[in-house]
Parts: structure tokens; C-alpha cells; sequence
């Protein structure tokens, strides 16, 4: 269905055509491109801002997702039959955030882009990071779309999440 594509941020130049084809190739090997996704990019204020409001966490972030359906099970897509619609939800890019790291570990942004968005999409699939567990089986499925995400488009991106990091 739709994608939804905004740059709201103009501190960090983006290759707004080529992140919208990485998008649709993510959402092709999530097999989601039958459902409306939204991705916006954000300035630090404006993702610190919703990070404030609904994680109460009063900083910026890298990626920040709200699904459109509520208790999802991991890897499971919502049917339309329980919602009448076919929407994952809302991912949130905090651009200068993810800048920044990216200068900080000497990575381009435009392959890292790719990661946060997957690992954006786990989340309105159903997958958590909150315990080892969790944080194991999101691992394992942002692996399988990253490794065929670079043979797809010749990168070599890896998952986001790091041990310890995020649980």
C-alpha cells in the first residue's frame, strides 16, 4: 500500500529518492508492502520531544516507532480483519541523532539509514527488546532482512541492536 515518506529536518542532507527505495525494499522483505507505513524524519528537539511524551525519556534518540496495532505477536502481521485496515504504524528517524553516531563510528548515514528503519519496522511487527529473550529473536530477524537487504542492494549494513545495549 502506501508509504508515507517526510524529511521535516533540514540540518542533514538526505538522499531522500534512494531512502525511499531502501524503504520499499525493506518493506518488500518484511513482506509488508500490502500495508501503509509512515517514516518521518525528525531535528533532535522534535524527536526528543515524542521521546519525552511517550517514553518519558527528555532526550533525542535514534529511532523511535508506534505501531497501529496494539498486542502483536513477533513476526505476525495484523490482518485486516482486526482492524479493517492494513496499517503497521508510525517510525520516527531522529536524523541529527543518528548523524552524529554516524560520524562518531565513521559510518555514512545513508547506509545506516536502512538499519534504523528496520530495526523501526521489527518493532511494528511485534518484536521487543526489553529482556535477553526478546532481544535475541529481534536480533535473529534483523539479521535475515539485513543479510538479504545487502544482496539486494550490494551494502553491508548490520543489525542495530548491540549486546547489553537495549535490555
Amino acid at each position: 500500500m502506501t508509504l508515507l515518506f517526510e524529511n521535516l529536518q533540514k540540518v542533514v542532507p538526505l538522499n531522500r529518492i534512494r531512502l525511499k527505495s531502501q524503504i520499499n525494499i525493506l518493506r518488500k522483505l518484511f513482506g509488508v508492502e500490502s500495508y501503509d507505513l509512515s517514516v518521518t524524519c525528525l531535528t533532535s528537539q522534535e524527536i526528543a520531544k515524542i521521546n519525552a511524551q511517550y517514553r518519558g525519556k527528555k532526550e533525542s534518540t535514534d529511532v523511535l516507532a508506534f505501531p497501529f496495532n496494539e498486542n502483536l505477536v513477533p513476526g505476525r502481521l495484523p490482518t485486516s480483519q482486526e482492524h479493517g485496515v492494513l496499517d503497521l504504524g508510525d517510525i520516527y528517524l531522529g536524523i541529527p541523532y543518528i548523524y552524529h553516531q554516524c560520524k562518531h563510528n565513521n559510518q555514512n548515514i545513508q547506509e545506516v539509514l536502512p538499519v534504523m528503519v528496520t530495526h523501526g519496522i521489527c518493532h511494528l511487527i511485534g518484536y521487543d527488546h526489553e529482556t535477553e529473550e526478546q532481544y535475541k529473536e529481534m536480533y535473529a530477524k534483523e539479521s535475515v532482512i539485513l543479510t538479504e537487504f545487502n544482496k539486494a542492494t550490494g551494502l553491508n549494513c548490520a543489525p542495530l541492536l548491540q549486546v547489553g545495549h537495549y535490555f
